[in-house]
């Protein structure tokens, strides 16, 4: 079997859980909609404090914001990590919590996820890595290591090929190499589709479908709980 066909094996076998998706949802707690951050507010991951991050960089004619995560300290190597669908910097909170004390973690919310930019501009794959450089660079980045993961891998792929002289290392996560297939991409269709706008509102449907059809193992309901607050922005 081919990766391809194991993909669209995969893919079948995880569309047949979706009469699950109801009983999975009553499975998951529900919290009040989490109120917007604020610059420089913090809050504890285990035992290491992370701030929250916004600024404004060149792009779509004049400035995007980004909102990020920032954990360690100033002077430390720094780690860039670029999150998938449907998530938000909080996807690498276990990385923060891991690496935060010893190397400088920004987790960064997408442009057109959680509290980053989400207005009229260029939302291309290259397009916004050309914005993450110019964030980059505002913030003086001037080496990193980065890692990716799912929607955030080709972001990266077009990042690293911007800036790789200064890219030290390059985990690139969960997304196939040359371009992304639309048989083996079926969310693609989902994103254009005239229904999307509805679907991606109900946060904690389209939560609980991505973590059911695509994760092997079960994600605990709690990160899940935090992961719809912060795609509901």
């Amino acid at each position: 079997m081919t990766p391809s066909q194991r993909v669209r094996a995969g893919l079948v076998a995880g569309f047949a859980k979706l009469s699950e998706v109801d009983d999975f949802m009553d499975e998951l707690p529900q919290p009040p909609p989490r109120p917007l951050d604020n610059d420089g507010d913090e809050e504890r991951l285990g035992d290491v404090t992370v701030t929250h991050r916004f600024a404004d960089a060149p792009g779509d004619g004049e400035t995007v914001r980004w909102h990020y995560v920032e954990a360690g300290p100033p002077d430390g190597p720094v780690v860039v990590f670029l999150h998938g669908v449907p998530d938000s910097w909080w996807q690498w909170h276990y990385a923060l919590e891991a690496f935060g004390s010893e190397y400088r973690c920004l987790a960064i919310d997408l442009k057109g996820y959680g509290q980053s930019e989400k207005g009229t501009g260029d939302f291309r794959q290259e397009g916004v890595a050309v914005q993450l450089e110019a964030l980059l660079e505002q913030l003086q980045i001037e080496r990193f290591s980065l890692i990716t993961h799912d929607r955030g891998t080709p972001v990266g792929d077009h990042l690293v090929a911007l800036m790789g002289d200064r890219v030290l290392r390059y985990g690139r996560g969960q997304q196939h190499l040359w371009h992304l297939s639309p048989d083996l991409h079926p969310q693609q269709a989902m994103f254009t589709s005239p229904d999307a706008p509805s679907m991606l509102a109900d946060a904690d449907r389209f939560v609980a479908t991505a973590y059911l059809l695509l994760t092997e193992r079960r994600v605990k309901a709690s990160d899940l709980a935090r992961t719809v607050q912060e795609f509901s922005y």
